[in-house]
């Protein structure tokens, strides 16, 4: 009996030390010993912090090691793991910042979270851990990693090892940092779930990112990248590429990229077009000679500086804070108006002053804006407008929020107001506002933001009576040099309500040029051409260019020299009830020189009016040549206009050469002609007029200039079209000039006067104010004069009735 009591204690005291885990690291066991409840080295089973020696025997035996869910033995001084194995239930193991060389935990098929962070591993065996969830083993010694196999993997850092490959194939993978190996590839495919990828710091030549369309975040800077292709990549937030060797990125239509860091490359080409989340923009660096952000509605903070930039676009909205320096081939910038003050002067202080700066890159504002718009229709049966009316253009359109501002209707029938958020009424403004009635005449809208809404408004316009008013201009497109051709523009225009047709008689000096040709069907009769027109509507216009040769100084019989005056006049036929005849005339003088200004501005009453003139409308046209080798896209002719000498509320379009968009704001008047595609040597123009000041004085001087861009060129200013207001003769008119009729006019010599109410006396003043006849105590309702001795010109008629003044304009042929 004794022997086998004997038999069964050796049995069982062999069975205890077989449970006992061999653990050869002091530091391993001393820290496993360690745990209790007061500590956080280890959980239980169920979750809570607990002694894993249970009995106290200074053992780990395998039933205690079986009870572990959770061991964090981190900075423990531990240079070995052996035991590990044995705690097979274990799914939590943090042993960062040991001294640990290799690790083998392929056994624990239960663990969910491995952290070995700041080792000394050269070696890591995870194979089999098939529910390991999160891996960290960065800092280390790795030269290899076989991660595959661990299918439910969504976390893997192991960044700051010597891998020089790496295979990762869960799909299941949210994160993945390998960033400061030595990696030459990198295969994520099949990665559909990656979020966060961080690989900077490697010997990379290539990232495929085809399929990773879940991707936010990419860390890829400091490697040997060559092309990187992200067009897939949607979802991307983050991404940092810079320091590589890349030649062009495109991240087009990203729309929810955020930060874009690619500085340190040789990028020579980058689209951010439809990146509308963007707010930091690094690319500095590189060799970029454009770049345009005008999609970039969110941007904050751009650095672009040490480039090759020769343009730089932008006009966004958003009024981002920029660093462009060292960019010294910079020859445009296109801004938003509220960035051009702090752009000009960080260009001072590079001391670029050869740099054009503008909001022309695009005709509506940057960034995201509303938009008021609507199409204007003239209502000739007085039926209600419908798409069968014909459009009304030209017609004045005033916008007011506490400011104002104003537009006028493009050729298409077609307005159009960009605005921000706020309260907006709108108003028409015909030139004879007695004619028409416009429904509405004014409406209100409101914009409670700035997220591109639009509100539209169709205007239908109806005639108030029936009232004839035809109005005549002759504008030069070019200068009259002797040898060479001369181009004008006749235009005729509707400023009533009725439809009307008729002829215009074109007379020109045929003694110093010769007739080549006209735009519009035309009969030549020796030194008159006629234009005949039918239907004209409503504030329609028409116009034709004519061409003349000017005779050579060489000329046998009639040469052209330096100097010469010649005097054209265009008369529309009687125009039975016009309201306004004088009109109906239009006389220009130019004078012949010895040299072309293709981009110049003139005064079409020339350079000295009378002072009977101040008050009335000036005619200005604006001509603009492309000089370039290339097409000029899009092309702006840009007036500052003095409101000392102007009222600007006044001005009208008239004609243009190209559809255009005008805004008028405060002083400053911009016609915008988009997609004008003006060839090589094309010629453009704009006619326009407007009042001088009624407050001018004889001896005063007005003036005016254009700023012409063509695309992204620095601005040909034109000429100072400098008028001076001549003579003493300034009247205040205050009788009806339709009471009064004055012909016939244009005139060769004699010219009667039929008044409603009696003549008392009538002066003549020439073209300089001077007076020249004058006729006294007349007491008639009708007389006759006389200019037959004059030369040519213009003549001003003081006539003064019992009733009141007025002044006539008469042209002597």
């Amino acid at each position: 009996m004794k022997k086998k009591l004997s038999l069964l204690f050796l049995l069982l005291a062999i069975v205890t030390k077989a449970q006992i885990i061999n653990i050869p690291d002091a530091n391993f066991k001393a820290k496993l010993l360690s745990s209790s409840p007061a500590n956080t080295v280890a959980k239980n089973l169920s979750g809570n912090y607990f002694a894993i020696d249970a009995n106290g025997d200074g053992e780990i035996q395998q039933t205690e090691a079986e009870q572990v869910k959770y061991l964090d033995i981190f900075s423990s001084n531990i240079y070995s793991l052996i035991g590990i194995i044995s705690f097979i239930n274990l799914q939590y193991l943090s042993c960062s910042s040991n001294l640990l060389s290799s690790l083998d935990v392929h056994g624990l098929i239960n663990l969910q979270f491995l952290d070995c962070t700041g080792n000394q591993l050269t070696l890591l065996n995870v194979q089999g851990l098939t529910n390991l969830l999160y891996l960290y083993c960065p800092y280390n010694q790795l030269t290899s990693l076989n991660a595959q196999g661990l299918t439910n993997l969504q976390f893997l850092d192991c960044e700051g090892n010597q891998l020089t490959s790496l295979n990762v194939q869960s799909t299941n993978l949210v994160e993945l940092l390998c960033n400061d190996n030595q990696l030459t590839s990198l295969n994520i495919q099949g990665l559909t779930n990656l979020q966060l990828l961080g690989c900077h710091s490697n010997q990379l030549t290539s990232l495929n990112l085809q399929g990773i369309t879940n991707l936010q975040v990419l860390f890829g800077m400091g490697n040997q990248l060559t092309s990187l292709n992200v067009q897939g990549c949607i979802n991307l937030l983050k991404l940092y590429c810079n320091g590589n060797q890349l030649t062009s990125l495109n991240v087009q239509g990203l729309t929810n990229l955020v930060e874009l860091y690619c500085d340190e490359n040789q990028i020579n080409s980058l689209n951010t077009q439809g990146c509308i989340a963007l707010k930091y923009l690094g690319c500095h660096n590189n060799q970029l000679t454009s770049l345009n952000v005008e999609g970039c509605i969110a941007l904050q903070n751009l650095w672009c500086m040490n480039n090759q930039l020769s343009s730089l676009f932008l006009k966004n909205g958003s009024g981002e804070i920029v660093d462009f320096n060292n960019n010294p081939s910079l020859q445009y910038v296109c801004a938003d108006d509220s960035q051009i003050p702090a752009i000009q002067s960080s260009l001072a202080s590079q001391g670029l002053t050869n740099v054009n700066i503008n909001t022309y890159c695009s005709f509506v504002p940057g960034g995201s804006y509303n938009t008021i718009t609507g199409l204007v229709r003239f209502d000739e049966n007085n039926n209600g407008c419908d798409t069968n009316d014909e459009i009304f253009e030209h017609m004045k359109l005033k916008i007011s929020d506490g400011t104002t501002g104003e537009t006028f209707v493009k050729n298409n029938g077609k307005y159009d107001f960009y605005t921000q958020a706020g309260n907006f009424t709108v108003t028409a403004e015909p030139e004879n506002p007695a004619l028409f009635t416009v429904t509405p005449a004014t409406f209100s809208t409101s914009f409670p933001n700035n997220n591109n809404n639009i509100f539209t408004q169709d205007l239908c316009v109806t005639k108030n009576g029936n009232a004839n008013d035809l109005e005549v201009v002759i504008a030069p497109l070019t200068n009259a040099v002797p040898g060479f051709d001369a181009k004008y523009k006749v235009m005729w225009r509707n400023k009533g309500n009725t439809i009307l047709s008729g002829n215009v008689t074109f007379t020109f000096n045929a003694s110093k040029m010769d007739f080549v040709s006209s735009a519009l069907p035309s009969a030549v009769s020796g030194n008159q051409i006629t234009f005949n027109f039918t239907n004209l509507k409503p504030y329609a216009n028409t116009a034709s260019e004519v061409t003349f040769n000017i005779h050579p100084p060489t000329h046998p019989t009639n040469p052209a020299n330096a100097g010469d005056q010649l005097n054209f006049v265009a008369s529309l036929g009687v125009v039975p009830g016009d309201i306004n005849p004088a009109d109906n005339t239009f006389n220009y003088q130019q004078t012949v020189i010895n040299s072309f200004d293709p981009n110049d501005i003139v005064c079409l009453q020339g350079n000295t009016i009378p002072a009977v003139m101040i008050g009335n409308y000036l005619h200005y046209v604006v001509n603009f040549e492309n000089l370039g080798t290339a097409p000029a896209t899009n092309i702006v002719v840009e007036m500052d206009i003095n409101p000392a000498d102007f009222d600007i509320s006044s001005l009208q379009l008239q004609n243009a050469s190209h559809q255009v968009y005008t805004k008028v704001t405060g002083n400053k008047a911009e016609f915008m002609m988009k997609s004008a595609n003006l060839g090589s040597g094309g010629h453009g123009n704009i006619l326009l007029k407007m009042k001088s000041k009624g407050t001018l004085n004889p001896g005063d001087q007005l003036m005016n200039k254009a700023n012409i861009y063509f695309d992204y060129n620095f601005p040909i200013k034109t000429n100072d079209a400098i008028t001076n207001i001549a003579g003493v003769l300034k009247v205040e008119e205050n009788l009806n000039t339709t009471s009064t009729e004055v012909y016939p006019n244009p005139t060769k010599g004699e010219v009667n006067i039929n008044a409603e109410s009696e003549i008392k006396a009538v002066e003549v003043y020439d073209n300089a104010g001077r007076i020249i006849q004058k006729q006294i105590g007349i007491n008639a309702r009708k007389t006759t004069l006389t200019i037959r001795n004059e030369n040519t010109g213009v003549f001003y008629l003081k006539i003064v009735t019992d009733k009141g003044s007025m002044v006539k304009k008469v042209i002597k042929n």
